[in-house]
């Protein structure tokens, strides 16, 4: 899995973030020009109190008064109502934005190899495509947005405050230092301990998540209250975590509301030296502190927010740890569609092992498969035994093409792996395993899940084939029946018939079948195995079995043993040679 090596920063998370904005520009514009206009209509809005108290209530003006306050209930109004227009598209923007955002997560997570999903936690998933994406819409949200506003009305102000009295203005400006210094001390210890956080949050969630996918063993071992131990553990390490942040954020707030303390202190001081002195007026210092309140307000909303940047950061870093993977199994520039096959598939001297990532930390583990040749003949169906850990299964991956081989090749009809486009390759491939994948939904929803397009008709009719229809129609909704998730209102036998008919539904070329009936009684696997002999008919199959009595009528059956093939033949003349085949055989039977 290649990887981007880009630094995880606030300017790259915003550039990354508003990436997404730019993709509705209008809506932008429209949010800056309406916060633009707030800007001003607030820097009008003191004005009014210093002209009532320095010209109105001198001059005992009733009337002048009147239409000061109408003036400025009208500027009220008008700042009220494209405050709703800004604070209402931004919200439309940033839902928009990080729809798109979460769209595009979940479309490059998808994407990645089977290698990212065997070796990533489902929970830290969860949270990534959750909670870091809400995280990040902060970032778009009207109080995150308004800062644009509040920068413009800090330029403004200085400004005026500047012209205005230049004194006061550098007397308030040197406490700003100090408030950047603040928030430069803490910023990084606010962002460490959120990113601790969040990973403990990843941690209880796994946790969660096993816990719930995995009830009914905990209460067959009664281990209740051994997990809630664990995931105790899991939420108390989360907790500190949480206070630590909060401690640094409790100490920061006090320190950033006492330099805004300071700044009002000094205005007042030098403000009423001025008013003594005739310098300056009542009403000009009422206002001035107004403005005061406005230069401290984005200062103060900027380290409010801190914590969110900080929280938002981290996010960004886990987000961007998923968008930077690239896929390695990707489709060749001269990739041709899934053949027509008429000869079969070929296994030439295929090599194997599984990525670093995926073995244990200590010892080696030798090749997965080594050196591995032979033919699966169009129309002919051919077994795979061996031990446990023999490479069967990891045989059947490498032809779905789940990992690139390390060594040799897989040709369809001679047409190597690697030139045949992914997804034409898996259409005309179809699984059965022992391991029943089913969507929590309708019965029709998981037998036409490999074609949408089907039609009542023809799932009724694979149905039969899979021989489960007297069951379903027996169903009061029928089709319409939903079977919970993982299928847990079916037994083991009818989610293999659902499974079997799904796979009929597809209508592979080459079916392969991974101990499909292994984790059945053998009852249930004589129903099964009629389905089974429907779906492998007149298809090239390769049928990997533990239970060696449901291959005898195989056309040929391929020995497996420490990754090798060591035995090749019918099942009599296997039986005939007293080889590694009889002794699995004689194992089972006698």
């Amino acid at each position: 899995m290649a990887q981007s090596t880009e630094k995880v920063t606030l300017s790259n998370m915003f550039r990354f973030v508003f990436g997404q904005v730019l993709n509705r520009k209008w809506l932008l514009i429209l949010n800056i020009v309406a916060l633009t206009v707030i800007s001003l209509l607030e820097f009008v809005i003191p004005q009014y109190t210093q002209y009532i108290i320095d010209h109105v209530i001198p001059k005992h003006d009733i009337g002048l008064l009147t239409k000061v306050v109408l003036g400025l209930l009208a500027t009220a109004i008008v700042l009220g109502v494209l405050s709703y227009v800004s604070t209402y598209y931004m919200g439309v923007m940033s839902q928009g934005a990080i729809t798109n955002l979460r769209t595009e997560l979940y479309q490059s997570t998808l994407q990645l190899d089977t290698q990212f999903f065997e070796s990533s936690k489902t929970g830290d998933l969860m949270v990534r495509l959750t909670s870091d994406i809400n995280n990040l819409q902060s970032l778009i949200s009207a109080n995150m947005l308004s800062m644009i506003g509040s920068i413009i009305t800090f330029i403004f102000v200085w400004i005026y405050i500047f012209i205005l009295n230049w004194q006061m203005a550098i007397a308030i400006t040197i406490t700003f230092p100090f408030m950047f210094l603040i928030y430069r001390i803490f910023r990084n210890r606010i962002h460490n301990a959120f990113r601790a956080a969040r990973a403990s949050q990843a941690q209880m969630s796994n946790q969660m998540q096993n816990t719930l996918t995995q009830i009914d063993l905990i209460k067959s071992y009664t281990n209740e209250e051994f997990e809630e131990q664990r995931f105790g553990m899991f939420a108390n390490q989360n907790k500190q975590d949480m206070i630590r942040a909060t401690q640094n954020q409790a100490l920061f707030s006090p320190l950033i509301d006492f330099v805004n303390y300071l700044g009002t202190a000094i205005i007042l001081a030098f403000g009423a030296y001025f008013v003594i002195h005739h310098q300056l007026t009542v009403g000009q210092l009422v206002a001035y502190l107004a403005y005061i309140g406005m230069l401290q307000g984005p200062i103060r909303a900027f380290t409010q927010i801190l914590n969110q940047l900080q929280q938002s950061l981290v996010s960004y870093g886990r987000v961007m740890d998923i968008m930077a993977l690239r896929p390695i199994i990707v489709d060749q520039p001269n990739a041709v569609p899934f053949p027509t096959m008429s000869t079969g598939v070929q296994l030439k001297d295929v090599s194997f092992t599984y990525p670093e990532s995926d073995r244990p930390s200590t010892g080696t583990i030798p090749a997965a498969v080594s050196h591995v040749s032979f033919n699966i003949p169009f129309g002919k169906t051919t077994a795979l035994v061996g031990h446990s850990g023999s490479g069967k299964t990891t045989l059947t991956k490498l032809i779905d093409h789940l990992y690139n081989l390390d060594a040799g090749d897989i040709l369809f009809d001679g047409r190597p792996i690697s030139q045949i486009q992914l997804q034409s390759l898996r259409e005309n491939i179809a699984i059965v395993s022992q391991d029943i994948y089913m969507l929590d939904g309708s019965i029709r929803d998981n037998v036409r899940y490999g074609r949408s397009n089907a039609t009542d008709d023809e799932i009724w009719q694979v149905i039969e084939m899979a021989d489960i229809a007297d069951f379903v129609h027996g169903l009061p909704q029928g089709l319409d029946t939903q079977i919970g998730e993982r299928g847990v209102k079916l037994s083991g036998g009818q989610k293999q018939r659902l499974s079997i008919a799904r796979a009929l539904l597809k209508n592979a070329q080459l079916v392969i079948l991974d101990e499909a009936t292994a984790s059945l009684d053998n009852e249930s696997e004589k129903t099964i195995q009629h389905a089974l002999e429907n779906l492998m008919q007149s298809r090239t199959s390769l049928v990997i079995a533990h239970r060696l009595s449901t291959i005898h009528n195989a056309d040929q059956i391929i020995v497996m043993d420490h990754g090798q093939v060591v035995e090749r033949g019918t099942h009599t003349e296997l039986l005939v040679a007293n080889g590694p085949y009889a002794k699995l055989y004689n194992a089972q039977f006698n």
